[in-house]
């Protein structure tokens, strides 16, 4: 059973021939008959059953073009396509009658909208494919007019700039502020509007006329239909204006311009010279009648009641006009210059502009053209040349070809993000620069597949397969089959060294592998078996190129031990080893040293090894080793001398312990024990005996007593007699409490202080005087040469004093300042005060290196100065004092 795509047409309509019959009644007559005939169908609740033959017939003959329908529309409805045929033949029809209701529009509005912008998302060239046959000629045709209009002010500014009426007009030009091409073009242009037409666009038909009051006019309706009929026979005669028209005509003085829009054509006749700013007029009073009444001029059908104020609109436009004079001669010639001017200026812009865009065009072409590069948007912005795109860092730079262009790259503005290029060159390019392939492999495209070819080492091989699997999906194939394999050789020669290496009794192979072009091995090995770099060189492989390591073990069969033995003892001549049924023997004679070591190694034997006998072996050094012990047991009772460790090893002696400097030497004895010090290793700390010889001669050494000073041991105790500096007598002091416990006492309180003498009464004579000073002056104040005079007397007086005791004398001169003045400056005075001193005593014969010179400014006063009524107290704290002390003679 089949069906058309009309089936839907015929459901939703009544079947002809069937608007009188009653169906439903029909069915309910027949029915009841039925039940007439046969009572036991009154019974049956779920209908008709389907095995009555009679009432199969009569459901046939009643609802069954109705089931066929329903099984036709059941078909449809199931199948897609023929639902969506059928649908499409009435879909076009139902919309059209829907498009009275406005609530079609709210319902499409919404879908239609995202469709759209769906639809240039994906495409935006379509976009601008539908925009260009309307703005292209909307954007020529604003252009021209502003070029016409700049010639026509250009043009008649030249005319009446050297006039008697044009410095009239600069004159009104300065005094409006309006541009002097605008003064002449009001007052030099002569046009006026006659008539002006609104047209219905999609009609012909005329919406409103108005003409001026002097103007000669024919039948404005007929005038409007030639109007269309002109614009249908450009449109239709012209290819490429289709969807433009004629919007300018000149015949003698008359002018027509015209300005289409959405519904309304408006038309100006106009006689004279009109300025190209009325085309501007025109287009808004047009905007102003179509903005005003949209809906009027949608659903013009030749009526115009409703659009009487249209006419009031075009009376503004009629009463457009002006009147200047006659142009003259002079003016035509000047125009006709300036255009030359002009024009000639036009076209060498003209020239100089095609030149460069052929440059930038050749650019983009070559640019193009360069593997690794994609140019995405190339285009003026600014004055400025703009490219940019996406560049493989390998790729050429594009500003490198600028130069070559004859383009200057200040004038080009580039933005380029990477991405990694997969054409042939590219990659073939990045394969070169990451695995550097050596000079016997060439790397080369073949149709969309880099080959390989030559011979590479093994390390290169194992790169380059790991690069070719590492490489992007949509990249060319990189074939590296054509290479060989550098290393096959060595690698053969390998696998034969560790067959034979395994084969070598000693050696146990665990690991072997080759591995960026060196070889490893590594296992067991006895140390008395092959060594196996000695078979590397046997088979013609570089050991350089081999690392190898082997564990070290032990065999244990007699053979094995007694080789190793052999080895591992260097037995002397005077010794022999052989083995004796599962045991080793040595016989003759030896020194300490081996035997020794000998023991020490056949305790060390592994279990399961043979046993190894020294029972025939005898000691060589038993007489030296008498002489030793003589020699340890006379160290032992010298004094000064504590023995902690003494042994006899390896045919040398050690002997170790504490020694107090002051002792006898060790290595002194050593000759009259008769032993070889060349044998003997000794090594003895030192320490302090606390014995009080020992005890005197330290103190004697560290305090290195004046001559008027002597020690002497008194008992347990150490005393010192005599007189000396102070400083000497503190110091004993301190080195007598500084003794460690045990040690005899260091007894000073029979020495007596040098200072409590005439030194200290000198000493305290001196410390007693001050120099006096000026109030700013760094030199002593009048009548103190005397006072410098004694005080340099008593210096030298107790220096030769001092000498005598064997003490030094040093003297301290502080400079002092009173509190006048700011602190730096005071300090300053004081050092110079306490300097002037210093040369003064100088010249008097005292030694200038005992003299010590510091300033305390006015931190160490006298007395104090700060009262306004103290003048007494800041005489007396400017001065130079004196401090004295006394160290011991070096």
């Amino acid at each position: 059973m089949t069906a058309t795509p009309d089936i839907l047409e015929r459901l939703l309509r009544p079947a002809s021939g069937d608007d009188e019959i009653d169906r439903k009644a029909l069915a309910g007559l027949l029915v009841e008959i039925a039940q007439s005939l046969k009572p036991e169908l009154r019974g049956q609740q779920n209908g008709v059953r389907p095995g009555d033959l009679q009432l199969e017939q009569l459901r046939t003959l009643l609802v069954g073009r109705e089931i066929e329908t329903v099984w036709r529309l059941a078909g449809v409805v199931d199948d897609p396509e023929r639902l969506a045929a059928a649908i499409g033949r009435i879909l076009p029809t139902a919309i059209a009658q829907a498009t009275r209701d406005e609530r079609m529009g709210h319902v499409l509005a919404p879908v239609m909208e995202r469709a759209a912008e769906s639809s240039i998302r994906n495409d935006p060239k379509t976009l601008v494919n539908i925009l260009y046959p309307t703005i292209v000629p909307a954007i020529r045709k604003s252009i021209g007019e502003t070029i016409d209009e700049m010639f026509q002010r250009v043009n008649q500014a030249l005319k009446y700039s050297l006039t008697w009426r044009g410095l009239k007009w600069r004159w009104e030009a300065w005094r409006t502020g309006r541009p002097f091409a605008e003064v002449v073009l009001k007052h030099t242009l002569v046009y006026q509007v006659e008539h002006a037409f609104l047209v219905h666009r999609h009609t012909g038909l005329l919406i409103a006329h108005v003409a001026a009051e002097d103007a000669v006019s024919q039948d404005p309706q007929l005038v409007s239909s030639m109007l269309v009929a002109i614009q249908d026979f450009v449109r239709d005669s012209f290819s490429g204006a289709e969807h433009q028209g004629v919007d300018s005509v000149q015949l003698g003085e008359l002018r027509l311009w015209s300005e289409p829009g959405p519904f309304a054509l408006l038309v100006a006749v106009i006689r004279g010279d009109p300025p190209e700013g009325l085309h501007e007029t025109m287009r808004n009073t047009l905007s102003r009648i179509h903005a005003e009444r949209y809906h009027a001029l949608e659903s013009f059908n030749g009526d115009s009641a409703g659009l009487g104020d249209v006419e009031a609109r075009l009376r503004e436009l009629v009463a457009l006009g002006e009147h200047a004079a006659p142009r003259t001669l002079v003016a035509r010639v000047l125009i006709l210059g300036s255009l030359s001017l002009l024009l000639i200026g036009a076209v060498a812009w003209g020239a100089w502009w095609w030149h460069n865009q052929q440059l930038w065009k050749g650019y983009l072409e070559r640019l193009q053209a360069q593997p690794g590069i994609v140019i995405n948007e190339a285009g003026k912005r600014d004055g400025k040349f703009v490219v940019s795109g996406l560049r493989d860092p390998l790729a050429v730079d594009p500003r490198a070809l600028l130069g070559a262009a004859g383009i200057d790259p200040a004038r080009v503005e580039t933005h380029f993000e990477p991405y990694q290029a997969l054409d042939p060159q590219s990659v073939l390019k990045r394969l070169n620069r990451t695995l550097d392939p050596p000079s016997s492999v060439k790397l080369a495209i073949a149709g969309n597949r880099i080959v390989a070819q030559g011979s590479a080492p093994r390390v290169w091989l194992d790169r380059a397969r790991a690069v070719a699997q590492a490489l992007p999906a949509g990249a060319p194939d990189f074939d590296l089959a054509g290479v060989r394999n550098e290393d096959e050789a060595d690698e053969q020669k390998w696998q034969a060294y560790l067959k034979w290496l395994r084969s070598k009794p000693g050696i146990v192979v665990t690991k072997s592998e080759a591995r960026d072009g060196k070889f490893a091995v590594s296992g067991l090995r006895d140390p008395l078996a092959v060594d196996p770099l000695v078979l590397l060189v046997a088979m013609g492989i570089d050991p350089a190129r081999v690392e190898t390591h082997f564990e070290p073990y032990q065999g244990l069969d007699p053979q094995s031990m007694l080789k190793r033995l052999t080895v591992t003892l260097n037995p002397p001549p005077s010794v022999t080893l052989a083995i004796a049924g599962n045991r080793i023997m040595a016989k003759g004679s030896a020194p300490r040293v081996w035997l020794d070591r000998a023991h020490a190694v056949a305790e060390a034997l592994p279990a399961g090894a043979p046993g190894f006998d020294l029972g025939g072996v005898r000691n060589e050094d038993e007489t030296d080793e008498q002489h030793w012990r003589a020699y340890v047991e006379r160290l032992r009772v010298e004094p000064g001398i504590v023995i902690s460790r003494a042994e006899a090893r390896d045919g040398k002696f050690f002997l170790s312990g504490l020694r107090d400097p002051l002792a006898v030497d060790p290595r002194t004895l050593l000759g009259e024990s008769g032993i070889d010090p060349a044998r003997v290793e000794m090594h003895f700390e030192p320490y302090e005996g606390l014995d009080p010889q020992f005890v005197l001669k330290r103190l004697q050494a560290s305090l290195n007593p004046p001559p008027g000073v002597t020690l002497a041991v008194d008992g347990d105790r150490i005393v010192a007699q005599g007189s000396a500096p102070s400083p000497w007598i503190s110091r004993a002091r301190k080195i007598g409490n500084a003794l460690p416990a045990g040690a005899p006492a260091l007894d000073v309180s029979a020495v007596r202080d040098i200072s409590e003498g005439v030194l200290g009464k000198l000493r305290d004579a001196i410390q007693a005087r001050s120099i006096y000073f000026d109030s700013g002056k760094s030199l002593p104040a009048a009548g103190q040469e005397k006072v410098l005079d004694e005080i340099a007397s008593e210096l030298n007086e107790l220096v030769k004093l001092s000498a005598t005791l064997h003490a030094v004398t040093r003297m301290t001169l502080t400079g002092h300042a009173d509190s006048v003045g700011q602190g730096t400056s005071n300090l300053s005075l004081s050092v110079a005060r306490a300097e002037a001193v210093r040369a003064l005593l100088k010249k008097r014969g005292v030694d200038p290196d005992l003299l010590q010179v510091r300033g305390a400014g006015q931190l160490e006063p006298l007395q104090d100065d700060t009262s306004a009524a103290s003048a007494a107290a800041r005489s007396a704290n400017r001065r130079v004092s004196f401090s004295i002390g006394f160290e011991e003679e070096p």
